[in-house]
């Protein structure tokens, strides 16, 4: 079976995502995860000379989902987060309600500029076009989070798992950490790996050396 349709569609989503960007500078204060990609429809957005994916999307029944490898990044990108914003609600969607979840309300301000309709809330409801959460307040919306994927929602999702992972040291990190249960149906995983962090050129296709990697 042929991949290229999959490839274009990628393609095409990678630079919708990253439109308008020319850098990526992730030498701020935030230590990312290392994030794990599976499967045929993850793909990186962001990956640094040493192979490491700190930031991925991914399509998920009908839906997308966009994962950052530090909850920082949402603020520290905010072109970034608009842009994936705009792809996550998907082609087509007149829904322009965003749910933000409270943990990272400061994301609202920034869309508050932009076209979409940007609501802080305290936990998930099914009624937004997309929802923004850190990886760590997810817990009792896991499955309803994934309904609302399935059914063609965008979620975004940001986070590392290294500090929960030294919290639980006889866990597995890419089963039980929260963010895991949501993102990993779409084949992204927060792993208890630091990325390393430098100041990436935004290419224009997707990383190409990543599949080798995984």
């Amino acid at each position: 079976m042929s991949t290229k349709p999959t490839q274009t569609r990628h393609e095409k989503a990678y630079m919708t995502l990253l439109r308008g960007l020319r850098e990526l500078d992730f030498r701020g204060p935030c230590v990312p995860s290392d994030l794990v990609l599976i499967g045929d429809h993850a793909f990186p957005l962001a990956m640094n000379s040493q192979g490491q994916v700190l930031m991925a999307a991914s399509l998920y029944g009908s839906g997308r989902i966009v994962v950052l490898g530090h909850e920082g990044y949402l603020t520290a990108f905010p072109a970034l987060v608009e842009n994936a914003v705009t792809w996550l609600r998907g082609d087509g969607s007149e829904n322009l309600s965003v749910g933000v979840h409270k943990n990272v309300k400061s994301v609202s301000d920034n869309l508050s500029k932009s076209s979409f309709q940007a609501e802080v809330v305290g936990a998930f409801s099914g009624n937004v076009g997309v929802y923004v959460t850190d990886a760590y307040s997810v817990g009792a919306d896991v499955k309803d989070l994934v309904a609302f994927l399935k059914a063609g929602g965008g979620v975004l999702i940001a986070g590392q798992a290294w500090n929960w992972a030294k919290d639980h040291p006889k866990e597995n990190t890419l089963l039980q950490f929260e963010g895991n249960k949501v993102s990993g149906v779409a084949g992204i995983y927060f792993s208890e790996r630091y990325g390393k962090v430098e100041c990436l050129p935004v290419y224009p296709q997707i990383p190409s050396s990543w599949m080798a990697i995984v």
